[in-house]
C-alpha cells in the first residue's frame, strides 16, 4: 500500500511540474507579446512566482515519494 502511495506522490509532483512548465511558457509568451511596462512587468513577476513555489513543492513531494518507496523496497527484500 505504501508503494501505491509512493507511485502517487511522484505522479502527482511530476503533474504539477509540467503545469508549472506550462504556465512558465504562457509567462514567457506575455513577455514577448507585449510591450515593456510597468503593468505588464507587475503582472509577469506575479505570474513568475506562483509556478516556481508550485515547483519548489513538487520537488519535495517527489522526493518524499521516492524516499518511500526505496525505504518499501529496502523493506520487502530483507
Amino acid at each position: 500500500m505504501k508503494k501505491f502511495f509512493a507511485v502517487l506522490l511522484i505522479l502527482l509532483g511530476s503533474c504539477f511540474v509540467i503545469y508549472s512548465l506550462m504556465v512558465l511558457l504562457k509567462c514567457f509568451a506575455l513577455l514577448s507579446a507585449k510591450e515593456f511596462n510597468t503593468q505588464t512587468i507587475g503582472y509577469s513577476m506575479g505570474t513568475l512566482f506562483g509556478p516556481l513555489l508550485l515547483i519548489a513543492f513538487s520537488r519535495f513531494i517527489i522526493r518524499k515519494g521516492v524516499k518511500i518507496y526505496k525505504e518499501e523496497l529496502v523493506k520487502n527484500n530483507l
